[in-house]
This record gives C-alpha cells, sequence and structure tokens, in this order.
C-alpha cells in the first residue's frame, strides 16, 4: 500500500458546492481538481499526513478515493443533516479514483482552522458495487469517520485508508474509464438529489485535420508547478497555434431515469481566461443526446508573442428555463498551453534570410539580365514561402 490513501468525500449539501461532484464525474483522464478543506475536516492521522507531504513532497503521488456520501431522502435546499451518515440511512458512490499530486497548508489563527489544499490528478471510476466498498464503508463508520454527527468526534470528511482495509487496497483503485455510466446509475436510480441532473463527461480531446479527429492530445504539467507556493497545481493541453482541435463528449441517461434529458439541453463552452483572443468557439451549443459520443470544436488564433500562453475553456449544462440555483448537470473547466509551432518559424525565417540574401547578391553583383531574372524570382519566391510560414504564426496589426 501506499505510504499513505486518502479517503475523501463530497456532501453537496449547499448549491455552491454542488459542482463539486458534476466537475469530478465530467472531468476526462489526467485533469486536477483542487479540493480544499478545514483541518477540522480531517480524521487526525489523515491531516498529519498532509503536513508530512507538505514538507516532503517527494513521496506525493499517492493513491485516493473520491466518494460522495447523503442522508437518504436529502433534497436541494434541505439543513445539514445533525447526525453521521451511515449504511443504515445513507447513500454512498465512489465518484472517481484519483492520484494525490500535490499538497499545501495554509495556516490559520487555530489550528483547526488552517486550510488544507489538496490537488487530485483524476483515474478512472470505481465499480459502485464492489463488496469492498461496503466494507470500508462499515469500517468508517465504526471508527466515527464519516461525514456530520457530533463535531468534536465524528464530523470526518477525509481519512486515511483504515488499517484492516490494507490488503483491499488495490481493489479501490481504478483507471478503468467504461465504468462511469455505473456511477451515474447511482447517483440516479437510488436516488439521489442528482437524481434529474444531465450528466456528461469529456472523454478526450483531439487535433483535427481534414475536418476528423487525427490524433488525441495527452495532458501536461505545466513546469511551474514545482514553484508553486500551495494553492495551485495545473495540467494543460499543450496546443498550438492555428490548429483545429475537438472535444469528444460523452453523454448518458439511464434507461429507467424516468424522463427524457431536458428538451432543448445543450452543452455550452464558453471561454476563460483569455485576454489575447486566441480561442475561436463555436457560437452554438452543443444539444445533448441521451448515451452518445459527439464532439464540440474549436480552433486557435495566433498573435504576435512567442511565448507560451495559458488560456482555458468552461462546459456547463444549459436547460432553458432553469431557475435553481443548483446546477442542472455535469460541468468542467479545462487549461490550455498554447505555443507557437517553433519549427515553421524557423522555416520562415531560413527562406527569409535566403530571399534577402538573394536579393543582397542581385544588388551588389548586378548579374546580366537572364540571370539577374531568374534570381529575382528565387528571392520572391523565398520571400514568399518565408511570409507564409511566419504569416501562419504571427498576427500583425489588428
Amino acid at each position: 500500500m501506499d505510504m499513505a490513501f486518502f479517503i475523501v468525500f463530497d456532501t453537496c449539501t449547499h448549491a455552491s458546492y454542488y459542482g463539486d461532484v458534476h466537475q469530478v464525474l465530467a472531468l476526462p483522464e489526467g485533469a486536477v481538481i483542487r479540493y480544499e478543506y478545514k483541518r477540522r475536516l480531517f480524521k487526525a492521522d489523515a491531516a498529519r499526513a498532509v503536513d508530512d507531504l507538505a514538507l516532503d513532497p517527494v513521496r506525493l503521488p499517492v493513491s485516493a478515493l473520491l466518494m460522495y456520501g447523503e442522508k437518504r431522502g436529502f433534497a436541494h435546499g434541505s439543513q445539514d443533516p445533525e447526525t453521521m451518515l451511515t449504511r443504515d440511512d445513507s447513500v454512498f458512490v465512489p465518484t472517481r479514483s484519483a492520484y494525490l499530486v500535490a499538497v499545501a497548508v495554509d495556516k490559520g489563527p487555530d489550528p483547526l482552522e488552517d486550510v488544507l489544499y489538496l490537488h487530485f490528478q483524476l483515474r478512472g471510476f470505481v465499480n459502485p458495487d464492489l463488496p469492498e466498498l461496503g466494507k470500508l464503508i462499515e469500517v468508517l463508520e465504526i471508527s466515527n469517520s464519516l461525514p456530520f454527527g457530533d463535531r468534536g468526534t465524528q464530523y470526518t470528511w477525509i481519512s486515511l485508508l483504515p488499517g484492516s482495509m490494507a490488503a483491499k487496497d488495490k481493489q479501490l483503485i481504478s483507471d478503468d474509464q467504461t465504468v462511469w455510466p455505473s456511477v451515474i446509475d447511482k447517483f440516479v436510480l437510488l436516488p439521489t438529489q442528482f437524481k434529474d441532473d444531465v450528466f456528461w463527461r469529456v472523454r478526450s480531446l483531439s487535433e483535427e485535420k481534414s475536418g476528423a479527429p487525427a490524433h488525441e492530445v495527452s495532458l501536461a504539467d505545466r513546469p511551474t508547478n514545482a514553484r508553486v507556493h500551495s494553492d495551485r497545481w495545473h495540467r494543460d493541453y499543450p496546443l498550438n497555434e492555428s490548429k483545429r482541435y475537438s472535444l469528444m463528449i460523452q453523454t448518458y441517461s439511464p434507461q429507467a431515469h424516468g424522463h427524457n434529458v431536458p428538451a432543448g439541453a445543450t452543452v455550452a463552452m464558453t471561454s476563460s481566461d483569455d485576454d489575447q483572443g486566441l480561442l475561436k468557439l463555436a457560437a452554438d451549443p452543443l444539444p445533448i443526446v441521451p448515451n452518445q459520443v459527439d464532439s464540440k470544436r474549436f480552433s486557435i488564433s495566433t498573435d504576435s508573442a512567442l511565448d507560451t500562453r495559458f488560456t482555458g475553456i468552461h462546459l456547463e449544462t444549459q436547460v432553458p428555463d432553469h431557475t435553481s440555483k443548483y446546477p442542472p448537470g455535469s460541468m468542467c473547466s479545462l487549461t490550455f498551453s498554447i505555443r507557437k509551432q517553433r519549427w515553421r518559424i524557423m522555416l520562415g525565417i531560413l527562406f527569409t534570410a535566403a530571399g534577402t540574401a538573394v536579393g543582397g547578391y542581385i544588388a551588389g553583383a548586378k548579374p546580366d539580365g537572364r540571370c539577374s531574372a531568374i534570381l529575382s524570382v528565387l528571392a520572391l519566391l523565398l520571400l514568399g514561402i518565408g511570409g507564409w510560414f511566419l504569416n501562419q504564426q504571427f498576427k500583425l496589426g489588428k
């Protein structure tokens, strides 16, 4: 077993946290999501493990299991439960297997008010019918390590995998992406407060060529991660200027859902932190058709900057006439590191330099008519090719 294996709960009893579960379920494999919890919500040994990892991050990553828990019958706007969640009166759903890849501690006026930042790199989905999950909840309940209840002895959202479960840790780790529909079934059919929501997820991002996905782009750690003090850890899709891309989005609605996806439901894509205007997004949202895989396209523009720029998009479910303060369905944010194609710049410079050199030779040597004409055509051709390469990488003027 890892040095530490964290069990982390969402409960989403307030609208402001409701989207957390939707993001965990919708983000692609390899994406990072940040959680922040006050120390008082940790089991003492789990908090100490975070402190140790903050001091010695070389021991990262470690495994984690993200879970959702809810009292049966809980509904939007209900008061927080007064008693701890238990097997007899609550619903538990595993939302994601993950790596804990970065941690930090922000000291508060009182140690219990310290804010502990946890950055999780998402993996696959855990079969919600695994017997080991039932055993895990049983052991956590016996040790008063579940959410809500008495604030002095229970009231735990983050704990370590109990020692008695150490031999079962491999069953609680998964890179399987195909289990996602089974997890959604639990949210919809048990039922939970999510039972009427719309569910989709981002499966992949690919570069397009000739109007079709050509090759998949993998998420990459941002180079500045190691220098970040505490509260941010990023994994970005590395994209090139002047290229087209498509997101593959999978939708799912259990057949026993009880009703169809709301009429007019869509996935809207908006840009975030795009001050340079590098993202060209389609104005029309993606219609949500249950149980299919569809694509949403976008392209990258260019500007005069040479350095890598960071921007991103936000995807969210939109339903006509939705008035609740609770989101109607899945959502997530993706970040991009946008760079120029260096080989194009180098070729542009080489061709331009060659064209300029030929032009200089003509001006200096003054060759005879036919030779001069041939060299002039060559110079213009080289300059034209160089300009074409550079024009693909730089936006001149407005």
